[in-house]
């Protein structure tokens, strides 16, 4: 025999109350329609629950001998339900969630955030190359990521969540490294790094497009392969590299860091699967409007 977890609810609740027009307020339910429930209980389990007269209502013998366990089986009916409603709404399971050095700040404040108010969701967070982390985001092997100079790609959507200024950066024996600022205009003698194609063609398309727009193609390393390939090309060949404070706190060993005078920024964004946002999962979304409600309340996105 399987019992109507609704209609143990509707007997607790008047067992408790003993009042039908009470019990019924507290479900949200007219009383007539109580009654028919408590009816239908009763058929269900072959006994009566309740002796009823025209003016009160006591509960019968059979109906404590089954209170107890309908108590429980309603706990647990609410503990599947509080479950299944985060879960739901994407504050339980598991977000495979990917992140590009370059995002460091902004990361941090987001995961602190999602600690805050999702603290059962779990976050799997891994570390490469924007251009990976694409790829994967691409392929479903992560949920969402945070990537810096993202471009849209098949399989992908870019959503802009705010931008980090743009530095310079030079070995300690560069001849600009006492140096605390320069513009980007003086950098057209120089040779600029640039990162692997596969990592990052957003963001070597982004010095380009910077350059240019102070008035000179740059002179860039040619065909640099690696995942080292910026570090090396600033460290250890004489080259200058553009890039963001957050990018370089894993890399600034025997590098100096100089602001530009320009006003440049490089783009961070949220890359998500293309995707209606009804069909990414329950996690993937929270994290989202997790993430464009931070970026909302930022005083710059006034």
């Amino acid at each position: 025999m399987s019992v109507d977890p609704r209609l143990l609810r509707s007997f607790v609740v008047l067992a408790e109350e003993l009042h039908f027009r009470r019990a019924a307020e507290r479900l949200h339910i007219a009383q007539p329609a109580l009654s028919q429930q408590i009816k239908r209980l009763e058929a269900q389990v072959g006994v009566e629950v309740f002796e009823r007269t025209r003016n009160s209502v006591r509960i019968a013998a059979a109906g404590l001998e089954l209170l107890g366990a309908a108590r429980a089986a309603v706990k647990a009916v609410d503990g599947v339900d509080a479950i299944a409603g985060a879960l739901t709404r994407g504050e339980r399971g598991e977000l495979r969630l990917g992140m590009s050095p370059g995002v460091h700040y902004i990361a941090q404040t987001m995961l602190a955030e999602a600690a805050r108010r999702l603290a059962r969701l779990r976050i799997r967070a891994v570390q490469d190359s924007t251009g990976a982390l694409s790829e994967a985001v691409a392929t479903g092997e992560l949920d969402l990521a945070l990537g810096f100079c993202a471009e849209p790609r098949p399989g992908i959507v870019c959503e802009r969540l705010g931008d980090e200024p743009a530095v310079l950066a030079v070995g300690a024996g560069h001849r600009l490294a006492a140096r605390k600022a320069v513009w980007l205009r003086e950098l057209r003698e120089e040779t600029l790094a640039l990162v692997d194609a596969r990592d990052g063609p957003g963001f070597n398309r982004a010095v380009v497009a910077m350059c240019e727009g102070s008035g000179f193609r740059p002179r860039t390393t040619p065909d640099p392969q690696g995942p080292m390939a910026w570090e090396t090309a600033v460290r250890l060949k004489g080259c200058v590299g553009l890039t963001a404070r957050s990018a370089a706190v894993s890399s600034a060993r025997d590098l100096r860091l100089l602001d530009l005078r320009d006003d440049l920024t490089f783009p961070l964004a949220l890359v998500r699967p293309a995707l209606p946002l009804a069909a990414l999962k329950p996690v993937a979304r929270a994290f989202r409007s997790l993430g464009r409600e931070l970026v909302a309340a930022r005083p710059s996105a006034a």
